[in-house]
């Protein structure tokens, strides 16, 4: 890059010399290597303020594009100011965001000494007369950087970070971000911005890390992205295109808002501990926009919540355990797709199907109960009896691991049995109780039930000598009378 002969020096044009040179085109506003306009309407509103009381504004840049020697006439490129003089045009006009706004004095209202020092404002221009067309871009994008080391996502801030879509998204996730609608009219109410906001802190989705770098704001834009596309896209080409697409107005934003604490009110139904599979961000996005397709009422949760534990405990097998029988292909793909956060559109898609069928696995009329698991289900609603139901997966038995549902874990606490809650993580901290099988003939076997917390906080439990009693897929009830805890498997036996 050469060296510049001298700096460029500061003129000054007032506000009706410029207006005039744009009318009479030659002053062009628009040159190839100019970027699109991403001032949104409270930009707009807010620096034509600036000029009305009489505050500095930062220097424009021009340059000279073509002279024209026979006819005496010179051409001029704006190189770095276009918005500020497309909103002073914009103004003076009465035309675009100008057209009708209580925000801003309309320039056809100003009296004429108002008028007068508005088109009197003096601009300071820095002139960079005829130099070269590579040195001039040089020069525009050297105005125009930020920090080098700034990733993707902090680039797309720096340039569309006050933008309506990024500010919606900002909302979401953001506890400490209340704009007003002074700088935005995407405005999310309190109670449910709260509510959003609890759910990605409370449950640790992003660390400080991800804070700092902003990856907690690009994840909402690509859910967003995701409902606006319809379908998954590689990477974040799609954010982009709405980032511009929706940087001055985003007038849809509710549609994305209902689908996202849709959502979460079916994961937060589940009350996964902080520690889960589910809360890792590429997880947590597909589960996330893959209830989006169903209605709740169709969804069974505590069916989804077993299916879902059931595929991190084959996560954990699949990583840690020698024998990784019973794991699909599909499953393994998506286990090490996950693990990798690999964001191609092939690996989105595919953990996409892995979810569907889960979710879709989990509707209600797609859950099969058999005559005997009825009748022993209307015979414990009959006698009032407290149960709940405990459902066998071939991965739990074969493993010795039985996931503690929120159903479980509840029936525990309401009762006095266990409260999962206060107890600490690790094989130390284990609890034994005391329960009996009931078998046929009302033949009672005397056993132990264990409850734990993994080293991570997974809530499991294991009831000693389960094989002889059950096979997998079947369901127990867990009962309680008279103070002693009950198994029934009323998968097997009718009980009477």
């Amino acid at each position: 890059m050469k060296k510049l002969k001298e700096s460029i020096s500061s003129n000054s044009w007032k506000i009706i010399e410029l207006y005039n040179k744009i009318e009479s085109e030659s002053l062009d506003t628009s040159p190839d290597f100019q970027r699109k306009l991403v001032w949104k309407k409270q930009h707009k509103y807010s620096f034509i303020n600036t000029i009305l009381l009489n505050y500095p504004f930062p220097e424009i840049y021009i340059a000279s594009s073509e002279m024209d020697v026979n006819e005496i006439k010179a051409k001029e490129i704006v190189v770095d100011g276009k918005q500020r003089i497309s909103a002073i045009v914009d103004y003076i006009k009465g035309v675009n965001d100008f057209t009708s706004t209580k925000k801003v004095k309309a320039f056809e209202k100003l009296t004429t000494e108002e008028k007068r020092e508005f088109l009197n404002y003096p601009i300071t221009v820095k002139d960079l007369k005829d130099l070269d067309i590579d040195t001039i871009k040089e020069i525009f994008q050297r105005i125009n950087s930020t920090d080098y080391s700034l990733n993707a996502n902090e680039k797309i801030n720096a340039k569309y970070g006050d933008g309506e879509f990024a500010m919606f998204c900002k909302q979401i996730v953001d506890p400490e971000f209340n704009p007003t609608e002074e700088i935005t009219d995407v405005l999310i109410e309190k109670r449910e911005k709260d509510f959003l906001n609890a759910f990605f802190n409370e449950n640790s989705v992003f660390s400080e890390n991800d804070k700092n770098r902003m990856f907690d704001t690009q994840f909402v834009m690509l859910f967003a992205s995701t409902i606006l596309d319809g379908d998954y896209f590689g990477r974040s080409t799609s954010i982009n295109t709405y980032l511009e697409k929706y940087n001055s107005q985003f007038s849809n934003y509710q549609l994305i808002l209902d689908k996202l604490k849709y959502s979460i009110e079916v994961v937060s139904q589940i009350n996964f501990p902080a520690s889960t599979f589910w809360f890792n961000k590429a997880n947590l996005f597909t589960l996330l926009y893959e209830l989006t397709k169903l209605d709740k009422a169709n969804i069974n949760i505590e069916n989804l919540e077993l299916k879902l534990l059931d595929l991190e405990t084959k996560s954990d097998i699949y990583f840690t355990a020698d024998d990784t029988t019973g794991i699909s292909e599909d499953e393994r793909k998506y286990f090490e797709y996950s693990r990798q956060g690999v964001n191609e559109l092939q690996a989105r898609r595919h953990r996409g199907k892995v979810i569907e069928y889960i979710i879709l696995s989990s509707r209600n009329e797609n859950i099969e109960i058999s005559e005997i698991e009825k009748k022993n289900v209307a015979r414990l609603e009959k006698e009032n009896m407290h149960y709940v139901i405990i459902a066998l997966t071939n991965t739990g038995y074969s493993k010795k691991i039985i996931d503690a549902t929120k159903s479980f874990r509840e029936f525990l606490k309401n009762h006095s049995i266990h409260d999962y809650n206060s107890q600490n993580f690790g094989p130390d901290y284990k609890i034994s109780k005391t329960v009996f099988f009931i078998g046929n003939n009302k033949l009672k076997k005397e056993t132990t039930m264990s409850l734990y917390r993994t080293g991570r906080g997974d809530y499991r439990m294991w009831i000693s000598d389960i094989n002889s009693f059950s096979e997998p897929d079947n369901k127990l009830a867990v009962v309680l009378i008279n103070s002693e805890i009950l198994v029934l498997n009323i998968s097997k036996i009718e009980y009477e």
